[in-house]
């Protein structure tokens, strides 16, 4: 018998909402055993998450954050800072002794696969990284996720198209991934730390060269929904689930995401720097 699982597809929330669900989904699968659960959406405004490790103001310019309008939040996750803009955000939570059991590269493998097998649907000849970067490559890449590679991440050419990240906790893991749709990565160049507008500049052509978005490699465009409904359709086939017909937050999650919205707030990360600063 099929496993049933939740699709869920939220569309453009505010950063912390983003965090505070997908957070609430891991918690509600973790204490109450609810439905695993594939969530997608986009972000409002445009967005820079940074990995729960990361110490942020070392990595991005918070007052040029303000000045773009954008977004900021701290991801449960690891990695690198990330730019949310024009993409689809993909969140897959779920238990680790089901469908997606094994170790942590053995289920990113999987997600990979059917990320893979989305993207030939469209006409994207796209390709698994299959080994670690060398030591040597990995110094000459930097901050951002998208100058750089994990094994098992999807590349078109050498170009990274989707980055992802993964966290377990207790029964449960929770893999974050950014697809991109169109290309605004050399963005980041402007929100970080710079010595000099040539090394900036230089940042700016590594973007371009590390990264590709989905509609610069095929004809007739997508929109957000156009693609998550060939995502939605890979993850049931390859996963072997069905989706339940109210992909929705259980009561128990919902009283969490509101909870969690204020640990994700954007004002909390402002304060926090600005007290290290006096």
């Amino acid at each position: 018998m099929k496993e049933t699982w939740r699709f869920i597809n939220s569309g453009k929330l505010k950063p912390n909402e983003n965090m505070a669900m997908d957070e609430a989904i891991l918690f509600g699968i973790i204490n109450k055993n609810d439905p695993p659960a594939i969530r997608v959406y986009d972000w409002n405004p445009p967005t820079v998450s940074f990995g729960y490790h990361q110490k942020i103001n070392e990595h991005i310019l918070l007052d040029k954050v303000k000045e773009y309008g954008f977004g900021l939040v701290r991801r449960p996750t690891g990695g690198r800072a990330v730019l949310h803009y024009d993409e689809v955000t993909y969140a897959v939570i779920s238990r680790t002794d089901g469908i997606l059991a094994g170790s942590v590269l053995e289920s990113y493998q999987k997600i990979a696969r059917i990320l893979l097998a989305t993207l030939h649907e469209i006409g994207i000849d796209a390709t698994m990284q299959d080994s670690l970067p060398s030591e040597k490559e990995q110094k000459t890449w930097v901050n951002p996720c998208f100058t750089s590679a994990s094994k098992y991440e999807i590349n078109y050419k050498g170009k990274k198209i989707i980055g992802s990240a993964q966290i377990r906790k207790g029964s449960a893991l929770l893999q974050h991934g950014s697809i991109l749709l169109n290309h605004n990565q050399e963005l980041m160049a402007e929100l970080m730390p710079m010595k000099s507008n040539k090394e900036k500049e230089t940042m700016k052509k590594l973007l371009f060269r590390k990264t590709v978005a989905i509609n610069d490699l095929i004809e007739n465009s997508l929109s957000f929904n156009d693609f998550v409904n060939i995502l939605k359709k890979n993850f049931q086939k390859h996963l072997g689930i069905s989706f339940s017909e109210n992909g929705d937050l259980t009561f128990y999650e919902r009283k969490l995401y509101e909870g969690f919205k204020n640990k994700y707030n954007i004002n909390k990360i402002y304060r926090f720097v600005d007290l290290k600063k006096s």
